[in-house]
């Protein structure tokens, strides 16, 4: 039973009278939703009482702690900072962060790209095309394969950030001459991902990795087919890269090869390899031994960069040696020299 000797509850605010006190207008706000917490901080964000928890250390996250904000208090919108929101307050209102300050969004690294590369960005930037940037691309690609490989998650974090900026540089290039937009390129991926896993996104039963294979190629035939390709059809190997690490593309080629129906040479893999290395065939060697990969289902670019990597860390234990006897690697015992390749 209520008493009427009790106060009376505040009266929750409009949000009319909010967004008026908070001295902004509708339009230019959006509000924050606990639900869908992905908001959009380059556009003015309005946090009401009821989702301030929620909400507070996302936006401590996203925003610099000093950054300026408004709270409205007793009905009274006072000054504050991203730090000392209070929430005893009616509302909350947090500025649009400058796309350089809104380092948590893929939209923010997406227009510092296309900053750099307008008229009056860095003038280095706007000198670059897709030809100048390729190699900046390896050399990135195998950066974040390296992360990988060592199981360094810190690295792995930073590399995909340096090859999504390569990405979004190109992107940034190629909006600029008027050839496509970011857009363009993510509605062809998106399309092409669920047209060709219709297992997942359709009606299609497919549940090995087999399966997925093949349909995966049928699709493809029939996307040109669709396209109503000009000319020959593709060919089982146009669309191994050219430019891929030449193991990985030999065992690309010749999987693609035998499945297209060419027959493997009459001598078995490892004595066309011999027969090679007899001949001074250096080409057809490594042709036969990135066959013999194939057939033992082993990844050869792979394999051989971890045997690198293995000979890398035993030279270095090496010359870590050599050092501590205050020598040259070649000063040392022959037998100590010889484990570099007892210990791959």
């Amino acid at each position: 039973m209520i008493d009427p000797r009790d106060p009376a509850p505040a009266e929750t605010p409009s949000l009319d009278r909010v967004i008026a006190a908070l001295g902004v207008g509708p339009h230019q706000v959006h509000a924050f939703d606990p639900a869908f917490p992905d908001f959009d901080a380059q556009r003015p964000l309005l946090v009401l009482a009821p989702h301030m928890e929620a909400a507070r250390p996302l936006a401590r996250r996203r925003y610099p702690p000093a950054t300026p904000a408004r709270a409205l208090v007793d009905g009274r919108a006072v000054d504050a900072t991203v730090a000392t929101l209070p929430l005893e307050a009616e509302a909350w209102l947090l500025p649009a962060l400058a796309p350089e300050d809104d380092r948590r969004a893929l939209k923010g690294l997406r227009l510092v790209m296309e900053r750099l590369f307008a008229p009056d960005g860095c003038p280095w930037d706007r000198e670059q095309t897709p030809e100048t940037l390729r190699r900046y691309l390896i050399e990135e690609t195998y950066e974040l394969v390296d992360a990988i490989d060592r199981g360094d998650t810190p690295g792995l974090r930073e590399e995909i950030g340096d090859v999504v900026a390569q990405m979004f540089m190109l992107t940034a290039i190629a909006q600029r001459d008027g050839q496509f937009t970011l857009e363009d390129a993510v509605e062809h991926a998106a399309a092409k991902f669920v047209r060709r896993h219709p297992h997942v996104f359709g009606d299609a039963a497919t549940d090995t990795a087999d399966g997925v294979t093949a349909q995966w190629e049928q699709i493809k035939a029939q996307e040109r087919a669709d396209r109503g390709d000009a000319g020959a059809p593709e060919g089982a190997l146009d669309s191994v890269p050219a430019a891929a690490p030449s193991l990985q593309r030999a065992q690309a080629l010749l999987r693609r090869a035998r499945r297209a129906g060419i027959e493997d040479p009459p001598a078995p893999p490892r004595q066309a390899v011999v027969d090679a290395l007899d001949a001074g065939d250096w080409p057809a060697a490594l042709l036969h031994l990135a066959r013999l990969a194939n057939d033992a289902d082993i990844d050869a670019e792979e394999t051989l960069r971890e045997a690198s990597t293995a000979f890398t860390r035993a030279f270095q234990a090496l010359e870590a040696d050599a050092r501590a006897a205050d020598a040259a690697v070649e000063d040392l015992d022959a037998a100590r020299r010889a484990r570099v390749w007892g210990d791959l």
